[in-house]
């Protein structure tokens, strides 16, 4: 084998190991994100559990109105409260 051909080689090995490579760090970078999502909603939730303890204007909302809240504290989307 030439040089050329073990640079082919070299180069196929990279980009295969690349290739490989890519679903691990898309699917992690997708876990990471799913984490912090539920790690926000948990944070929310706390806040929440201490206005309906210490806050008689959020006790007298709505069940939707409080999901709203809920929702926007913790970065989700507003329409899973439909």
């Amino acid at each position: 084998m030439g040089l050329l051909d073990w640079m082919k080689l070299g180069a196929g090995a990279i980009v295969g190991g690349a290739l490989m490579a890519a679903p691990a760090y898309f699917y992690g970078r997708q876990e990471a994100a799913e984490a912090a999502k539920i790690e926000a909603a948990k944070n929310a939730l706390n806040r929440i559990e201490k206005l309906e303890k210490n806050n008689a204007n959020f006790r007298r909302l709505s069940d939707r109105d409080r999901c709203l809240v809920f929702m926007r504290d913790s970065g989700l989307p507003e329409r899973e409260c439909e």
